[in-house]
Parts: C-alpha cells; structure tokens; sequence
C-alpha cells in the first residue's frame, strides 16, 4: 500500500477560511451561539459593558473570553494557563477568539471579576431547555458529591496545634530577625523572603485561631482554605465541599436523551438533610413548577425535611437510615394511637399515657410511659424494654404522624421502584462532572468562590446535554434561535 506524500513544508494553496475548521456540529458552535445569543440584561448581571471603554487599548471581546471559559469548562480545561495554551494550540479555541491569543492574566481577570455573575448562566441553560421542552418533571432526583478542596489536609489544625505551630513560627522569626540585626551589612529595601513568608504565616495562624475562639465556630480549621472542613470522602479523610445537584431527565423523544441539572449548591456541612428543601426550592424557582416526584437517598430524610416538603406541596420518596431499626418488633410504628385518650397501645395490649414534654436535641417531645410493673410482668420485658422501674417509653415528636404516612408509602412498589431509578438519574452526572470535565478537586477557594465555580461546572454540564440535542435534534423543530434568546426570561 503507497504511502500519502507528507511535507512539514507544505504551503496553503489558498488561503484557508478559519469558519472552515470547526465543524457544522462541533459544540464550539454552539457554544458560541449561546454566548452570542445572551442580551443586554445577561451581560449586565455579569457586570460587562459590551460597548466598552472608548479610551485606552483596545481590549478582548467579553464574547470571546466568556466562549474560552464556558467550552473549556465543558472539555475538563479549567486553569487560566491551560486555556492560555489552548487558545494558541487548539482549533476550536482558535475559532471561538477569532484566532486571538488572550493570555492566561487576562483570562484571569475576566474570570475572577465576573464568575459570580456567570452563575446566572446555569439559570438561562435551564430555561432554554424548558422552552424547546426538552425536560421531563415527572421525576427528579437530588445527591449530593464530595469535592476535594485546594487544600492540604496537613494545614488542618485544631487549637492546640495552632498554638504549637504559632510558637514554633514565633521562634523562626526570632531566630531570623536575630541574624538579621546581628551583620554588619546595610539593612535590605525588603525583608528576607524566608522573614516574610512566616510573618505571613504568623497573621495567618492568628487569625485562624480567633476564628476558632469564636462560640459557633468549628473545632477544625485549615490555613490554605478555611471554608474547607474535613469530610469523608472514597479516598479518605480530607477537605472537601459537599456540592449538591438536583437532575431531571430529558423528555422521551429528544434524540440522544440525556439529563438536565436544574438546581445545584455547595455547603460546608458534609450531612445531607438539610439540604432537601432549599434544593427544591431552587428548582421549582428555575423551572417555574415542581417536578411531580422528587427522589432522594437516606441521608435527606428527616421530619423536619417531610414538614417542609409537605408544606410546599412537593412529593418525595427517600428512604430511611434507619431501615433496620423500622423491623424490630417493638418499634414505636408497631404501637396504635388513640387520639380521643391521648394514648398508645402497644402490641401486648397494654396502654402508654402521656406523662409529661421534654427536649431532645433540640425538639419538643411527648413522652408516654408504660406502668413499670405492667413492663416486668410483659414476656417481651428484656426485648420491648429494659426499664424495669418506669417501663416502656414512647417519645412522640411534631412530625411523627407525618413519618408514619411517608413509611406508609414508601412501603408501595411504586415508592420503591423510583427509589431504584434514582441511582442511575443523578449518579452519572457526577461521573462526567468529575472525569469529562476534570471537576474531582475545585480550583477556587473559600465558600462563595467553589458556589461559583460548581454552578459553572453545571452550566456547562446542560451545555453538553443541550449541545447533543442540537446537533440531532428532534423530528419536529425545536426552534433552538428562538429559545436561545428568549432564555433568559421565565418559562
């Protein structure tokens, strides 16, 4: 078989055209058809002047620098340094500038002063989606995924390690500034780098440790990230963000299929079950209706999360962690309540009354009591109870009858056949989020700075999905010009 002539030499014959070498369905097209579609008031909730300054150099287009941001959080490329090496290198890069090089400080800049902004582009890729009707509310899933922080867990210290880190850094300054002041040479314009990187260090100690003294603060605190707790992730124990998503599938029918985050946020508290509700809350705000069903894992359920969901009129099958202890014998489901004596019955007949309302973590609670003699003489003394002097107890809180209705239906095959989906809904979302797009450790640090960058990571997560079923879209016509310019407006 001949081979095809090859010469590093080579010469254009004709001048190419840069619009000839991205493709028609290369999703720098689309990309660049959803930045260009954004209208005034986008711009401005990012706090870009599109008009410019008529004075000075001139400067890169907002355009362009917000394509390079957004495909190169869709591709896994999300340092400012790889996006510089990229615009140079790469053709779709290339073709998203205009053949324009920005470098990586000015690709910074524009990214560090207008990321909180972008957040609202998560919002116009959810609303573009629901205008060509391509999400499907019948269901949605939430989870939640630890996220490494830009962070060493060595520099987690409590108290007492700071304090020991402070007086070994008050003792290498000492020793420093001794050698210093003991020369006879002429005192330096600066410090020493070695001086100033542990005076630094001292201001950082410092004030890690009155963060510390601080009633409600953490007994745990990081010197890199202070924001970042440490929480237990699959590689172990180390600082992370807890970033949660709520996803929804694409509608039957949409070539490709696919998923659709509709809400996301990042929390320093590496427990789920508080986070049910505002999630909801979110996506209902960005779809404009709540999803018929919404599905969780274990650790969202709560009472208080049931109470709040029941209030705002959401549907949800989660199950319990403590599903083990639901099939003892004796649990509290087993007793019946009689409202019209205030009291249960429990399954040997015998009856708990009301004795008095005390507080458990936090939450009035109804105790009811057993007689103790009753208790001892019962053959399910050892196994019921163990109080042979005040007998059985039953401690009744605000939102037990509410309990007792969702373990009523979660107990139905339809609970617990969307409570089977539920895995393959949103865990794969974290999967590109954290592979695809090369998201297993945030860049940013501090709280508000991850919120930023996880809502980015999901803005370009829908971008991906939508960009799909741009390129094969469905049999009828979605009019995807219309819904990219009307996006930014409530479905």
């Amino acid at each position: 078989m001949p081979h095809r002539p090859m010469s590093r030499e080579q010469q254009w014959l004709l001048p190419p055209s840069l619009d000839e070498l991205v493709p028609a369905d290369h999703p720098a097209r689309f990309v660049a058809e959803f930045v260009d579609a954004l209208d005034g008031g986008a711009w401005a909730a990012m706090g870009i002047d599109l008009a410019g300054d008529p004075l000075g150099a001139p400067a890169y287009h907002p355009r362009a620098l917000l394509s390079v941001w957004v495909y190169g959080f869709m591709t896994g490329v999300r340092s400012s340094r790889k996006l510089e090496a990229a615009c140079r290198e790469q053709l779709p890069y290339l073709w998203l500038t205009g053949c324009q090089t920005p470098d990586h400080i000015t690709l910074w800049r524009f990214y560090a002063v207008h990321r909180a902004g972008m957040r609202q582009l998560f919002t116009r890729t959810v609303r573009m989606a629901l205008r060509l009707q391509l999400v499907a509310l019948a269901v949605q899933a939430v989870d939640g995924t630890k996220v490494d922080a830009n962070a060493s867990g060595a520099r987690t210290y409590d108290s007492a390690g700071l304090r020991r880190l402070l007086d070994r850094v008050e003792g290498a300054i000492d020793d420093l500034e001794a050698q210093h002041e003991a020369g006879d040479e002429p005192r330096p314009a600066r410090l020493p780098a070695a001086l100033a990187t542990r005076r630094r260090l001292r201001t950082q100690v410092r004030t890690a440790l009155a963060t510390l003294d601080q009633p409600t603060s953490p007994t745990r605190i990081n010197l890199t990230d202070a924001d970042a707790p440490l929480m237990k992730t699959r590689q172990g124990v180390r600082p992370a963000y807890n970033a949660q998503a709520m996803v929804a599938p694409v509608a039957r029918g949409a070539a490709g299929g696919g998923r659709l985050i509709t809400a996301v946020a990042v929390v320093d508290d590496p427990a789920d079950a508080a986070q049910l509700p505002p999630m909801l809350a979110q996506a209902e705000a960005a779809t404009g209706t709540p999803a018929d069903l919404t599905v969780a894992d274990a650790g969202y359920h709560s009472g208080a999360a049931l109470a709040a969901c029941a209030r705002r009129g959401h549907r949800v099958a989660m199950p319990e962690a403590q599903a083990r202890a639901l099939q003892q014998p004796y649990h509290k489901d087993r007793f019946s309540y009689e409202a019209a004596r205030d009291r249960y019955r429990c399954p040997a007949g015998q009856w708990l009354r009301f004795t008095r309302t005390k507080t458990t973590q936090g939450t009035a609670m109804r105790l009811y009591r057993a007689s103790g003699a009753v208790c001892r003489a019962c053959p399910a003394f050892g196994i019921c109870t163990t109080d042979g002097r005040h007998g059985r107890g039953l401690e009744i809180g605000p939102h037990d009858a509410l309990l007792r209705r969702h373990r009523a239906w979660m107990a139905t095959r339809a609970a617990q056949h969307w409570v089977a989906q539920r895995p393959a809904l949103v865990e794969p979302v974290f999967g590109i989020i954290k592979d695809q797009q090369g998201a297993r450790r945030f860049l940013l640090r501090g709280l508000a700075n991850v919120k930023a960058e996880w809502a980015l990571l999901a803005t370009a997560f829908n971008l991906r999905t939508l960009w799909r079923l741009w390129r094969a879209p469905p049999t009828e016509p979605a009019g995807w010009d219309a819904a990219m310019t009307t996006a930014g407006a409530p479905a």
